[in-house]
């Protein structure tokens, strides 16, 4: 019965193989791999339907499926987030937008946190300052820096972050500028040569933006130019206290609205798929996949130990993992893994779901029916929770509503099989 639960447990993941094999010498279209994608998702929707949920039920009863899908979904999804921190996020196109959608705003954040007091900002949507952050060149200079110099041409602003500077005409002080304020604007908007010099006072931490992005920036914000400027008509005026607590006020309602609207480009471009290569692990990779194939495997084994030979799961998991290790075998070559080392890594990982069914044939033999249906329904959780976040939504992202047929025939084609298998 081990012998059994280990070979077919090897069957089942060693479609993990030929997934890679197409990772990495063929990388087929769209299309196809979201066709692979629905139909496997439809078989294994039956399989959990009809091989995990409906023996459980009518040997234990509901209680342990009700507490085994939660245990499943719940510990499926804290470890594959912990494995995604840790690197393993590219093997699938979702995880990387959320990783690419997280990090984009915890950078977003901390240049908020720098530049929210800045008025020019405010008068823009926060998908505008969205679009002009990336463009901000952080910038620090020492006491005595020339920031501009009166009759050269102006080519950049600047936001002052932290410090001062003073903006003399000539040799004489006009005017000092402080944290939250900017300068060389003017001569951005009108073309003309800078009017003053502003030099710095005391350390200062800036933030640049070049006349090019300026000027493609006042292209697409109809409120940049009227802020711009009312800004400028108040420069000299004071700013009471009360206003001030009001603005502080203002400025966390302003950030936030800014951080709520981050968003990542759809699908990801290859600029982005290089970046994130750059942050991913391979082995994080390779774990973050054994994590979606452990509970596949622990429900062979499971099944093995009973006379139900079930075809329509193993079907189900050999097909669901070739697209499984397909994205992840293309994640693994864009994070400079050599193609040997991948295929030897996947190797051990069907070797590794093998033995995980003999684990839980072994299991099956020797702990009670309640134990069992409870592990089985927590696998099942665990395959649903992986269903619903990678692959029915990246189905329907590559292949559109056409993947809606696959997912039927997968499922059909399970519930036929099963039903021959049991009958």
């Amino acid at each position: 019965m081990l012998l059994s639960a280990l070979l077919q447990g090897v069957l089942g993941a060693s479609s993990l193989l030929i997934g890679a094999l197409l990772g990495i010498f063929w990388k087929p279209g769209r299309a196809f791999t979201a066709a692979i994608m629905a139909f496997g998702s439809g078989t294994l929707l039956a399989a959990i339907a009809f091989d995990i949920t409906q023996p459980v039920y009518e040997n234990s009863g509901f209680w342990p499926i009700l507490v085994g899908f939660i245990l499943g979904g719940t510990l499926f999804t804290v470890i594959i987030n912990y494995i995604d921190d840790q690197g393993g996020f590219i093997r699938h196109p979702s995880s990387s937008r959320r990783f690419l959608y997280h990090h984009r705003q915890e950078e977003t954040s901390e240049i908020l946190d720098r530049i929210a007091h800045v008025e020019m900002l405010h008068n823009m949507t926060p998908s505008e300052v969205q679009a002009i952050i990336p463009l901000l060149k952080p910038l620090h200079v020492e006491p005595g820096t020339m920031l501009c110099k009166e009759g050269d041409p102006g080519d950049a602003m600047f936001l002052i972050v932290s410090g001062e500077a003073d903006i003399y005409k000539g040799p004489q002080l006009m005017a000092k500028l402080g944290e939250g304020e900017m300068f060389g604007e003017m001569a951005l908007l009108t073309g003309e040569d800078r009017s003053a010099s502003v030099i710095a006072r005391t350390p200062m931490d800036l933030y640049e933006l070049d006349r090019g992005d300026f000027d493609g920036m006042l292209t697409r914000s109809p409120h940049l130019a009227s802020g711009l400027s009312r800004i400028l008509a108040r420069r000299l005026r004071e700013t009471t206290q009360s206003r001030a607590k009001l603005r502080e006020e203002s400025d966390e309602h302003w950030r936030q609205r800014v951080l709520d609207s981050v968003e990542v480009d759809f699908p990801l471009s290859e600029q982005q798929i290089q970046q994130l290569a750059k942050s991913s692990a391979p082995l994080a990779i390779l774990v973050g996949t054994l994590m979606d194939n452990i509970p596949e495997a622990l429900v062979i084994g499971f099944n093995a130990s009973s006379l139900h030979l079930s075809s329509s799961f193993l079907m189900a998991v050999f097909i669901s993992n070739i697209p499984e290790a397909l994205s992840s075998s293309v994640g693994m070559r864009q994070a400079g893994t050599a193609a040997k080392r991948i295929l030897i890594l996947w190797a051990g990982a069907v070797l590794l779901s093998g033995l995980t069914a003999m684990c839980g044939s072994l299991l099956a033999n020797i702990a009670k029916d309640w134990f069992v249906g409870t592990a089985q329904a927590l696998a099942g959780g665990a395959i649903l929770a992986m269903l619903s976040s990678t692959m029915m939504p990246e189905a329907y992202e590559l292949g559109g509503g056409s993947v809606t047929f696959s997912t039927i025939a997968g499922f059909l084609v399970g519930f036929w099989v099963g039903t021959v298998t049991l009958g």
